[in-house]
């Protein structure tokens, strides 16, 4: 189990062992890794040190056929369970701004975007999470409809992105729009900016398009 101050090896040892519960279906053996890595390493470390790589890791073998769908849907089932336990942080501030999260038309895994947004709220944001598959309209209604202060797309079809930039670019007139994993790459749409791959770094992109610093009128710039 973690503790607070161990090494990196450690962490290296968590991903082992809540590999080795997915490989053998134990359900509660994650639960309990998971929580336990949570609580005392925070939410940025489990869910960018820990449970990303491992998802990657199972995603990887169920491509090359090496672990079955079972493993897979077990793994997303349970991390899907267990991250809705996570200790949620106090409010740091009287109002959370909405950032609106989505997998556009054709973009079927959202647990990433769930997982990230636990990353959001640890920063004071306040994550509004469509899924998968969700239509442009629906995107820039829940932006205007909640007031975002940005919107975060995620998926793995940069084409996508790009057969759309017009669609896009509108959104990008209602609030910042950030991209996340490959459907990023290269892109060059007015007001859309790439996210890093650092999930910690990119958690504090989407802060920073949320919450811009602004000039008060009169001073000196300079």
């Amino acid at each position: 189990m973690y503790e607070a101050g161990d090494s990196a090896a450690q962490v290296l040892l968590g991903r082992e062992e809540i590999f080795d519960a997915i490989l053998g279906l134990d359900a509660e053996t994650m639960r309990q890794l998971i929580l336990g890595f949570q609580e005392t390493g925070g939410t940025d470390l489990v869910v960018a040190d820990v449970l990303i790589p491992v998802l990657r890791r199972v995603g990887d073998m169920w491509a090359s056929g090496q672990l079955s769908v079972l493993h897979e849907h077990h793994a997303s089932r349970i991390i899907r369970s267990v991250a809705a336990e996570f200790r949620r942080p106090a409010a740091q501030v009287p109002v959370r701004l909405s950032v609106v999260m989505s997998c556009p038309p054709g973009e079927l895994h959202d647990l990433p975007s769930h997982l990230f947004s636990l990353m959001l709220l640890e920063r004071g944001l306040t994550p509004v999470v469509l899924g998968a598959d969700t239509s442009w309209k629906a995107t820039a209604a829940a932006v205007r409809s909640c007031s975002a202060k940005a919107c975060v797309l995620s998926g793995m079809k940069p084409a996508g992105l790009r057969h759309r930039s017009a669609v896009v670019k509108l959104l990008a007139q209602s609030a910042p729009v950030l991209v996340a994993g490959p459907l990023g790459e290269r892109t060059s749409i007015p007001g859309v900016t790439p996210l890093s791959p650092d999930w910690r770094v990119a958690a504090d992109q989407v802060l920073s398009a949320a919450t811009p610093v602004t000039t008060p009128v009169g001073a000196d710039v300079s």
